[in-house]
C-alpha cells in the first residue's frame, strides 16, 4: 500500500492568499504535494516545465496573460496526462475552459465538497489510465480506495482479506491482510467489487472474500488465514454458499 504522495501539483495564482488556502487543502486531506507554485504566466512558463506536475491549478485572470491563453501556449510542454484545473472566482469562463480542454473547474473560495469531487474525480480517471498490460503483468487489478483521512490509495488484490458492508456509512469497505480497514466509493456496489476478480466470492449480504485468503470453511463459517486476528470469522449465508465451496474447491 502506497501512503506516499502521489500526485504533484502546481498552482498559479496572482493571489497569495488563494494559492495558500488551496495548498493547505490540498496537502492536508489528498495525496498531493504542491511542488512549485507562480504569480504570474511568465514566471509559471519559466518553472513549469522543470517541475512536471500531475495537476496544475491555474487562475483564469493573470497579469500578462489570462490563464486561458497560457493553457494553450503551455499545453504541447506538458505531459499528455497532466490535467489543468482553471481556479477562479468568476463562471463565466467556464465554457471557455471547457473548449481549452480543462479537465475541471474549481470557483473560489474553494469548499472541501468542491475540491473533494475534483480530486476523487482525478483519481478515478488516472487509475482507469493505467495501461491494462500493467495490470496483466502483475496478474491482479488495482482498487481505488479512501481513508479516514481522505487519502486516495490503491490496494492489490493480495492485500486484501475480505470486502465488509458498513451498515452503518451505508458504504463498502475492505479489510486488510494486515488488519487495516479502507472505506470504499460511496457508489461502490457488490458488483462492482466481483468484477474485479474471479478470485472474490460473496458469502454474505455483507461479505466478500478473496478466496486465496480462506483457510477453512466449517459449517456456516468462513475462517481466514493469519495474521488476520479479530476477523478471521465471517458468517456465510445459506443462499451464497454453494457458490463459495465452488470457487474454493476450484482454486
Amino acid at each position: 500500500m502506497n501512503k506516499k504522495k502521489l500526485t504533484r501539483a502546481f498552482i498559479v495564482d496572482d493571489s497569495h492568499d488563494a494559492v495558500e488556502l488551496l495548498r493547505r487543502m490540498l496537502e492536508s486531506n489528498y495525496s498531493v504535494e504542491v511542488v512549485e507554485t507562480a504569480f504570474d504566466a511568465e514566471e509559471a512558463a519559466a518553472k513549469i516545465v522543470n517541475t512536471d506536475p500531475d495537476l496544475i491549478f491555474l487562475d483564469v485572470e493573470l497579469p500578462t496573460m489570462s490563464g486561458l491563453e497560457f493553457c494553450t501556449m503551455i499545453r504541447n510542454e506538458l505531459k499528455p496526462e497532466t490535467k489543468v484545473v482553471f481556479y477562479t472566482g468568476h463562471d463565466k469562463y467556464m465554457l471557455e475552459a471547457i473548449r481549452r480542454q480543462a479537465f475541471d473547474y474549481l470557483l473560489k473560495p474553494p469548499t472541501e465538497q468542491e475540491l473533494s469531487q475534483i480530486m476523487t474525480r482525478y483519481y478515478e480517471n488516472k487509475l482507469t489510465g493505467i495501461p491494462q498490460s500493467a495490470h496483466a503483468e502483475n496478474h491482479l487489478p488495482l482498487i481505488l480506495v479512501v481513508n479516514a483521512l481522505n487519502e486516495h490509495l490503491t490496494l492489490r488484490l493480495s492485500e486484501c482479506a475480505f470486502f465488509r458492508y458498513n451498515q452503518e456509512r451505508k458504504v463498502w469497505e475492505v479489510v486488510c491482510m494486515n488488519g487495516e480497514t479502507y472505506m470504499l466509493r460511496h457508489r461502490t456496489t457488490s458488483d462492482v467489487i466481483l468484477n474485479y476478480s474471479t478470485d472474490l466470492v460473496q458469502i454474505h449480504k455483507r461479505y466478500i472474500v478473496n478466496v486465496n485468503n480462506i483457510k477453512k470453511i466449517q459449517d456456516a463459517v468462513c475462517i481466514l488465514n493469519e495474521p488476520l486476528d479479530n476477523n478471521r470469522e465471517l458468517k456465510i449465508s445459506k443462499n451464497f454458499k454453494q457458490e463459495l465451496l465452488s470457487a474454493f474447491y476450484t482454486m
